[in-house]
């Protein structure tokens, strides 16, 4: 990289692909840019626009760590700007303004950036101001839900109110989820609140658009729209196709209301569902922001980092009105190949989205090779970081077929030792049994129920356990609820965690998973010959392995009686 004497730049989280679009964008501004993130190898660091890079402590399991480091690094570093891309830098930067106020750090104002990281505040906000949002609730609790759950209409979107949840210390990405009836709302609740409130909403059919805006002081300079094309996961989640396209005058004069009322300073993208064919929308949600589509603006001439470059340091930003209509015609995608996988694999459950048909896929294959497609990795001009990310796409898909290969050779002889009699020969000889599954709550604890009776007619002792790690927890209530509904009683059913001697003192082991089955040879290899997938038995139609069903609908607990 040529050596320059522009504005010093620290750009945080660059492992993430936004961030590397930062680092080129401020780069061809000529900053001198250094790049940050948790891991040793980022994406971001690989790139000629990077002068230097640094490693912190992660953000989610070591927050404070992380602030310490980001207070003492830029005191010894006189950077002019930071710029935080994600949320997972920027809330607990946030919530530490008081010991960074050193250094100039590139995020709105505090009050205006809760309202946004708040989901349920957002739209409350939005509804004042006559945005159209879902119908829904938000609930703090289980008995809050209760008082709610007869006036759902399924499915229910079920959103974490914050897309970092925290719990004992530490911070977790939190997903959106599904729900099609009371039980499967009732087990993905019970996991949401564990990290705070959740938001439930009536499901809106439409397209994922985008309004890509920086403002000063509540009022938009600049605005760019885009179009989500395809998503991953199928049911919603980051777009793998999008397209840009001019600005939906309800969808701009929305965001500016937002954004006025939020006294906004800085990058947004305010985010929609549209219906295609009357034109109506929603609110989504607002990211206070850079956003995962950014180097699809970037492409089209729409340069968002140095704009909020001028916008920080000048307190201005250089453009005129009119770009705020322009039109651009630039497709942008990455991570096509796991979205066509995933059609193929029949992933999106056809309740919430319609899978094309094989001949649609094979038409838009030609997309790869249009003029008019970009990636967002792979550039001419910075071709290094491109290879890598290829390289680490070949070597993710590698790794998966060979646990593809491997998986099934697995579980055909398992499926074989059973048919063979291994099975019964250490069951013959066995005086105690131990049933296995992660949580203790579910699959393991119901099993336990089961057999007890009869492993005690014949003088077998019976127990089960789990990997997690926190012991006394009660089962799940939906099972309860559905095991009493059988004849058996979960009632006082408390999990246990599975320990090395655990296993060594029992004679015939059964697990769910062979991921459970790899932990259980990886704690103690003595016990492989004694260890057995319970759903490879003959009588068991289906596969070998049985999935977890908490956080699921009815059916994934019915499925397990």
């Amino acid at each position: 990289m040529k050596q320059t004497t522009g504005p010093r730049v620290l750009v945080l989280d660059a492992d993430m692909v936004p961030a590397l679009t930062v680092a080129r964008s401020l780069a061809r501004r000529g900053c001198q840019v250094t790049g940050a993130s948790h891991i040793s190898r980022p994406l971001a660091g690989y790139s000629r626009a990077l002068g230097r890079h640094w490693r912190y402590p992660d953000p989610l399991s070591t927050t404070e760590k992380f602030i310490l480091w980001l207070a003492d690094h830029t005191r010894q570093e006189a950077y002019d700007l930071v710029i935080p891309v994600t949320e997972r830098t920027l809330a607990p930067i946030s919530r530490e303004r008081g010991s960074l106020r050193h250094v100039r750090i590139a995020m709105p104002d505090e009050g205006s950036l809760e309202l946004v990281l708040d989901k349920a505040r957002t739209f409350a906000l939005a509804r004042e101001l006559g945005v159209a949002v879902p119908r829904g609730v938000s609930v703090n609790s289980l008995d809050e839900l209760a008082a709610y759950r007869d006036g759902m209409k399924y499915p229910v979107v079920i959103k974490p109110a914050r897309s970092i949840g925290s719990r004992n210390g530490g911070g977790s990405h939190l997903q959106v989820s599904y729900a099609f009836d009371d039980i499967g709302l009732l087990t993905a609740c019970t996991h949401a609140l564990r990290f705070g409130s959740v938001v439930l909403q009536e499901h809106f059919k439409g397209d994922g658009v985008g309004i890509e805006l920086i403002a000063g002081q509540g009022e938009i300079i600049y605005a760019f729209q885009h179009r989500r094309l395809h998503e991953v996961p199928l049911t919603g989640g980051g777009s793998s196709l999008r397209k840009s396209e001019a600005l939906d005058a309800d969808l701009l004069e929305a965001s500016r209301r937002l954004v006025k009322a939020l006294n906004w300073n800085g990058v947004a993208m305010v985010e929609f569902k549209q219906n295609p064919a009357n034109g109506e929308f929603c609110l989504m949600e607002i990211n206070g922001r850079f956003w995962g589509s950014l180097p699809l603006a970037d492409v089209s001439g729409a340069d968002f980092p140095a704009m909020l470059l001028d916008l920080e340091l000048s307190g201005e930003v250089n453009v005129m009105l009119a770009p705020i209509v322009r039109r651009c015609t630039v497709v942008c995608c990455r991570e096509i190949f796991r979205w066509y996988e995933a059609v193929l694999r029949g992933e999106g459950d056809s309740r919430i989205v319609e899978l094309p048909p094989r001949s649609q896929l094979i038409r838009e294959l030609a997309l790869l090779f249009s003029p008019r497609h970009r990636f967002d990795v792979q550039s001419w001009r910075d071709p290094l970081p491109g290879l890598v990310d290829i390289g680490r796409i070949a070597s993710i898909y590698y790794r998966r077929l060979y646990s593809l290969l491997s998986d099934r050779l697995f579980l055909a002889k398992q499926r074989l030792a059973w048919r063979r009699g291994e099975v019964a020969d250490v069951l013959e000889r066995a005086d105690t049994m131990l049933f296995l599954c992660y949580g203790n709550i579910n699959r393991s604890a119901l099993a336990d129920a089961m057999v007890r009776a009869y492993a005690q007619d014949v003088g077998i002792q019976v127990r089960s356990a789990g990997f997690h790690p926190e012991e006394g927890r009660p089962a799940d209530p939906v099972m309860v609820d559905m095991a009493a509904g059988f004849g058996l009683d979960l009632r006082g059913s408390r999990s246990n965690t599975v320990t090395s001697d655990v296993l060594c003192d029992s004679d015939i082991i059964f697990v769910m998973e062979k991921s459970h089955y790899d932990r259980v040879v990886a704690m103690e290899p003595a016990v492989a010959g004694k260890t057995f997938l319970l759903g490879a038995h003959p009588r068991r139609s289906g596969s070998a392995e049985i999935a977890d069903p908490f956080g699921q609908s009815g059916q994934a607990y019915r499925e397990l009686l």
